[in-house]
């Protein structure tokens, strides 16, 4: 059928009737301003995270002045509130809204937003990110846009208010797609917008007491309240730059209770003004042209509880007792009466144990991941009291309370691994090693583990392909525990000065105040090869792919870097407070890494991971024959 121009016309006229038929339909029925709320679990007093900036789209331009993250970083980063979902879609709504009810908004309503000095705070989501937030800014001409926002609420779909603060301050909720809508509120010259309606609002679209209480707060002061709970109430209001505050519950995933000596990161970037040749220069590697901030540093605090610090956190003993080239080494301010509690709690077989951990350790503990093993099986260490081994009767009750616990608490059901009823687990292997050295292991299956089932002692009573070979060891005065037998064995080889140590590559005037060691080259053979792991060849094709392409170039670059080290004062404060984190660089170890041939590369690799991994396992031999379970 020929297709006339007349016909051309008939057809556009009809798609035009039938749009605005659709329109017209779908208003009335699509429900004015409807949004469902549900409440949001959090604690509104303590963020997760803070972040001041004079101009958050700046943030992501100045963190790559940190040569490692321009390194591991891309322009898309750089980039990122450009091209942002909720910035595009609170972006367009304002458009939208701008054109239907005829107001002039300019079309950088929003950019202003993310270029005007604000306060962000971030509470953790179920799925682990930082997916709640509230942003606080001021604003000259914040009451001519509102008292326009709630004309156009009166009569728009997309925009409604939810509600009221205290003081009649009205709340508007923006939708900005299918189950996304924000939250904001002004009262003067200063704005609030909150990530979702559950922040404040209940299912029943009620306002929650005390999230209400503490929004109509930041409405007078910005949020100075989360300021204090990290103790910078005596703080600037007003930054330079930026400050980046974190929780080191977050960091921890939760597990700062083992370590509350530490109680949160800031990270500091204090801008300063140049001009001439400086700043030109400075444009030619930066996102923006911006010459009044053309250059700046970071620095770093640590919010430190003295109260929960052992022996000052004095972390010498741990760097002498870990294997060097870790990939990453943190020395953790364990408060072990804390600790005592919780082991207290599992069971009557830990309470033996219990006692001994608050009677018998001292100081800091220490853990640290390796390339040739895997993220889920770091090793531990944690150094006794001198007395605890040198008195006989003492040493045997230590022994006692670690077999206890060991056999206890470790161990996973073992469908193969015998006749009788019950929970069945593998045995626990107890061997004296040498003079003052005790390995207990026990075998584990896991489709994660380090080891391979397949000619190893249990082979046939292993459930799964692979399996953990754990182990628990005491010597010369430390215990040593790892999923991986081979770093129990490596920690061991240090300690009867077979291998070189932490301490031997870090400077000897910063081993006591050394909090934390990474090793670029080896922290990205380990992400590298767990990358390859979780994207296997003939599953995840696509991925990897695109793993090789993007992924790879960055873990190399970030490679050829030498070690760093970050340390504290020698002095640390008397009472809760901040100090300064030092970051320095270390030479490379001379000794290559233990046996560390299954540190490879299996995601730039042709063939089968596996087959890299234990091709890599089979060449890599335990310290001591027999120790490892392979």
């Amino acid at each position: 059928m020929k297709f006339t121009r007349k016909r051309a016309a008939i057809t556009a006229a009809v798609l035009i009737v039938a749009l605005v038929a659709i329109q017209a339909i779908w208003r009335p029925f699509g429900g004015k301003g409807a949004f469902r709320s549900h409440e949001v679990a959090f604690d509104i007093r303590y963020p997760d995270a803070i972040i001041d900036s004079v101009a958050l789209s700046r943030l992501p331009r100045d963190m790559i002045r940190v040569p490692l993250l321009h390194s591991l970083l891309t322009r898309d980063f750089v980039d990122y509130y450009e091209s942002n979902s909720t910035r595009l879609s609170a972006e367009g709504a304002v458009r939208r809204l701008a054109f239907e009810h005829d107001l002039d908004w300019r079309d950088e309503i929003i950019k202003r937003v993310f270029d005007e000095p604000s306060r962000v705070l971030l509470w953790r989501s179920p799925d682990g990110r930082l997916g709640y937030w509230v942003m606080t800014m001021r604003r000259n001409g914040l009451a001519k846009l509102m008292q326009a926002m709630a004309n156009v609420a009166a009569s728009d779909t997309q925009l409604n208010q939810a509600g009221t603060l205290s003081g009649d301050v009205p709340v508007y909720a923006l939708k900005l797609a299918v189950g996304h809508t924000l939250l904001f509120a002004a009262k003067g010259d200063r704005l609030v917008v909150m990530s979702e309606p559950g922040i404040l609002l209940d299912a029943d679209g009620k306002a929650i007491g005390e999230r209400a209480k503490a929004l109509a707060q930041m409405l007078d002061d910005g949020g100075a309240d989360a300021l204090r709970s990290y103790r910078l109430e005596n703080a600037s209001p007003e930054v330079s730059g930026h400050r980046v505050i974190v929780s080191v519950n977050y960091l921890s995933f939760g597990y700062q209770a083992f370590f509350s000596g530490i109680n949160a990161l800031r990270f500091d970037f204090a801008a300063s003004h140049a001009s001439g040749s400086n700043a030109a220069s400075d444009t030619n590697t930066q996102a923006s042209t911006d010459a009044t901030d053309a250059s700046g540093a970071w620095s770093t605090a640590a919010l430190i509880d003295p109260a929960h610090l052992p022996q000052h956190w004095n972390s010498a003993d741990i760097w002498r007792a870990l294997p060097a080239n870790a990939a990453a080494c943190a020395s953790l301010p364990v408060d072990w009466n804390d600790a005592a509690d919780l082991l207290g709690k599992l069971g009557d077989a830990e309470q033996g144990a219990s006692k001994i951990l608050r009677e018998q350790f001292a100081g800091p503990a220490g853990v640290c991941w390796y390339a040739k093993s895997t993220l889920v099986a770091p090793v531990f260490v944690a150094r006794l009291k001198p007395e605890a081994t040198q008195d006989a009767t003492q040493l045997a009750a230590l022994k006692g309370a670690l077999a206890s616990v060991f056999g206890d608490a470790i161990g996973a059901y073992e469908a193969k691994a015998g006749d009788e009823a019950g929970y069945r687990r593998l045995p626990v292997q107890s061997r004296d090693v040498s003079a003052g050295v005790t390995l207990w292991t026990r075998a584990v299956s896991a489709r994660s583990g380090t080891a391979q089932s397949a000619g190893s002692p249990y082979a046939a009573q292993l459930s799964a392909p692979r399996y953990f070979p754990v182990t628990l060891a005491l010597a010369h005065g430390y215990v040593v525990f790892s999923p991986d037998a081979r770093l129990v064995d490596d920690t061991l080889a240090v300690l009867d000065k077979r291998y070189p140590a932490i301490a031997d590559t870090l400077a000897p005037q910063r081993l006591s105040t050394t909090m934390m060691s990474v090793t670029p080259s080896a922290a990205a053979a380990l992400v590298e090869r767990e990358s390859g792991r979780a994207l296997p060849a003939d599953q995840e094709a696509i991925f990897r792919n695109a793993a090789r392409t993007h992924l790879l170039p960055k873990l190399h670059a970030v490679a050829s870097y030498p070690p760093l080290a970050l340390s504290l004062p020698d002095s640390l404060p008397s009472s809760l407070g901040w100090v300064p984190v030092e970051w320095h660089f270390e030479p490379r170890a001379s000794a290559g890494p233990r046996g560390d041939a299954a540190a490879g590369r299996p995601l730039g690799a042709a063939q089968n991971d596996d087959a890299d991994a234990d091709n890599a396992a089979a060449t890599d031999q335990p310290a001591q024959p027999g120790t490892s379970g392979e």
